[in-house]
């Protein structure tokens, strides 16, 4: 059992690294080191950051149903990096959302089995 606990705060630290990272990111990319802006950097940065802030709280505290919400929304955020890898001046920041949306959607997936694999074996003892 004690290895299952381990397991899960590797996941947990991983979803956290993409989420955490994604807002630095956002901010730090539309506040300062954008090349090209064609609207204001606030309202961008507002846009982009929202979202995630509100599943924060949730994944840093290992939150099952944050988790299942938030897989959701890092595939918006992979789209965008997507988006954004094919644009010659913002391919770097479009490599680095597809990492961090990745870091995100796959520590927050196997964090939520593990801990429905362990439910499971709770209720069957």
């Amino acid at each position: 059992m004690a290895k299952n606990m381990d397991i899960t705060i590797f996941w947990r630290a991983l979803a956290g690294i993409g989420i955490i990272g994604l807002i630095g990111l956002c901010v730090v990319w539309n506040g300062w080191l954008t090349p090209v802006q064609s609207i204001p950097r606030s309202i961008e940065i507002i846009l982009l950051v929202a979202p995630l802030l509100y599943f924060v709280r949730g994944v840093l505290h290992g939150n099952r149903d944050t988790f299942i919400a938030v897989m959701l929304v890092s595939f918006i955020y992979m789209l965008m990096g997507i988006w954004y890898a094919f644009s010659e001046e913002e391919k770097v920041y479009g490599y680095l959302m597809i990492v961090f949306s990745l870091f995100l959607f796959f520590g927050s997936l196997l964090n939520v089995w593990i801990l429905d694999k362990r439910d499971k074996l709770r209720n069957v003892s």
